[in-house]
């Protein structure tokens, strides 16, 4: 009998094929991978620097230019459609800033507040024309980096600006012998560091009290172009106080410097409020081509103030506070009270 003879069987991988809806969805991952390279709507903001490919890079590139010149296209037939249409910017922060309702006057108390101001603390400034006199001092120790600050902002305020130096007197006594002299301001510079970084204003006799934070000092001498100013009195300008703190801010600044500026010197100085950062500039213009044209050249220094309280009465008096920032005050961004 002839014996059988048992064959190994190799088993065999049988490819089955994907089924229909996993193919269709390897075609939507594919087909995803293109738009995210060159399917967007708009390429108007697309970084084609991310694209590695050099072909694919100009090619996306020439599709993101023929974008933008489609769109300044139909910008300049809609202007000319509409050329009285008014063109709308977008809004700044300051458009965007809140007010508090505690701080805000309406024009129906204007009457009032102008009132007020007539017999307020500066009162022989605005009404009588008094000139200041001014008594500049530092904090104890003061360091040469203060000492250069005070070069530049002591022949900025006037003629009758004086330096008193600190050595072991207190802000209580070098306060009165300032009344007993006659001096009608109180300027005290602290630093931290030594960086400027505090300025404590007192209007003598009877107050009020400011304290600002005092950052971004720039010297003279860094500022390009800069030129020289003369004894001349400056001009003033106060831009955006439109609040109660805001005006009695303002009226305490302008008590600086003499009512009565000489327009021979051409000085101009100026105190910005943005966003309650009062920026202080130093100007000179320059009429060119017989007056058809003016120039400013900046003289410098720059520095910028921001409020931290305001007090009635002296430094060391127990007055009623007007006006105090509190860490909760500047959350937002928009939030402004001067």
């Amino acid at each position: 009998m002839a014996k059988n003879k048992s064959k190994a069987v190799h088993a065999i991988k049988i490819k089955h094929n994907a089924p229909f809806s996993q193919k269709i969805k390897k075609k939507e991952q594919k087909g995803q991978k293109q738009r995210r390279v060159g399917g967007f709507k708009s390429l108007a903001k697309f970084d084609v620097s991310r694209i590695k490919n050099k072909e694919k890079r100009i090619q996306i590139l020439e599709r993101k230019q023929n974008e933008q010149k489609k769109t300044k296209k139909m910008e300049r037939k809609e202007k000319e459609a509409n050329p009285d249409r008014e063109k709308l910017g977008p809004l700044t922060i300051d458009d965007k800033r809140e007010l508090d309702e505690n701080f805000v006057f309406d024009e129906d108390d204007q009457e009032e507040l102008q009132n007020e101001e007539l017999i307020d603390e500066f009162q022989n400034y605005f009404q009588e024309g008094q000139d200041p006199k001014i008594i500049i001092t530092t904090s104890e120790r003061p360091s040469r980096q203060l000492f250069d600050f005070l070069k530049d902002v002591k022949d900025v305020f006037g003629p009758e600006t004086h330096y008193w130096p600190r050595k072991q007197f207190s802000i209580k006594e070098i306060q009165e012998y300032s009344i007993n002299k006659g001096y009608t301001e109180l300027l005290v510079f602290r630093e931290h560091r030594k960086e400027v970084s505090q300025l404590i204003y007192v209007h003598l006799p009877a107050g009020p009290t400011y304290k600002f934070k005092l950052t971004n000092y720039t010297p003279c001498d860094e500022i390009h172009h800069h030129g020289r100013f003369t004894d001349h009195n400056p001009e003033l300008i106060l831009n955006h106080f439109n609040t109660k703190v805001g005006r009695r801010v303002g009226r305490g600044l302008a008590a600086l410097f003499p009512s009565k500026p000489q327009f021979r010197g051409r000085r101009v100085v100026t105190f910005h409020n943005q966003r309650d950062f009062i920026f202080f500039r130093h100007h000179r213009y320059m009429f060119q081509e017989e007056g058809q044209k003016v120039a400013l050249q900046e003289l410098g220094p720059r520095f910028t103030l921001q409020l931290k309280q305001l007090k009635l009465g002296l430094f060391n008096d127990d007055g009623e506070i007007e006006f105090e920032a509190r860490d909760d005050y500047y959350v937002k961004r928009t939030a402004a009270f001067l």
